[in-house]
């Protein structure tokens, strides 16, 4: 059986719907509290509108980035799984390679070959690697900030250390991409997505609003390179 058959199944379809449902409903209830506790306080009821909407519009341009992640990342997980990972903790940069991990511990180096084991593996990298980080939060992250803060005064070293560390991680995971000339469409996509993306990094500080949209329109373009390629 082709993973993709269960990933775009009804059945899957409902078990992504179900947590969705439970943040869409869990915002909403936030947003009713946060509006009974401003007419309490004595807030405009006009004003309270306007925040709305003001709100409801700024938080639409960032998610465009997401929803074009969601897009690239459909043909090799499924229509439902991506939407489910966007719409839950996480973000842009973490999910396609969390998915990349789980390939790779699944034994594959290409979607194409990936089973429905293979898929399964991916979905729980996905799922229990980022669940992880709540729990994190709220167990070391006050006494972690309270000694990096005190660290930082002391030793220039550590400063420059855990910058050099992230740096290193990040690298990692995206060098491949751009030495491996074998596989030219990753290839293609990957130096596409970096020039667009520098382009709008020098943009935003005469631009500021496209830097809302630089993930969106480096995600764009790398798929755009790749089908004139392809």
């Amino acid at each position: 059986m082709n993973y993709l058959d269960v990933a775009n199944s009804g059945f899957m379809f409902v078990l992504c719907l179900v947590p969705v449902g439970v943040i869409v409903l869990q915002a909403l209830r936030f947003m009713i509290m946060a509006w009974k506790q401003g007419i309490e306080i004595g807030m405009d009821k006009n004003k309270l509108k306007k925040c709305i909407t003001t709100s409801a519009t700024i938080s639409v341009i960032p998610a465009l980035s997401l929803v074009s992640l969601m897009i690239a990342m459909s043909p090799n997980l499924g229509k439902f799984f991506p939407w489910l990972r966007l719409s839950n903790i996480g973000a842009g940069g973490y999910e396609p390679m969390a998915a990349g991990i789980g390939l790779e511990a699944a034994g594959f180096t290409e979607y194409s070959a990936c089973t429905l084991g293979g898929f399964v593996v991916i979905m729980m990298v996905m799922n229990i690697g980022m669940s992880l980080a709540p729990v994190n939060c709220l167990l070391t992250l006050k006494g972690y900030d309270k000694a990096l803060k005190k660290a930082k005064k002391t030793s220039r070293f550590l400063l420059i250390g855990t910058s050099a560390a992230f740096a290193a991680v990040v690298a990692r995971l995206n060098v491949p991409y751009f030495t491996d000339f074998s596989k030219m469409l990753p290839f293609v996509a990957a130096v596409t997505g970096a020039v667009f993306m520098f382009i709008c990094m020098k943009l935003k500080s005469r631009y500021p609003v496209i830097g809302d949209f630089a993930l969106s329109i480096a995600i764009v373009a790398g798929v755009i390179a790749c089908c004139l390629v392809a």
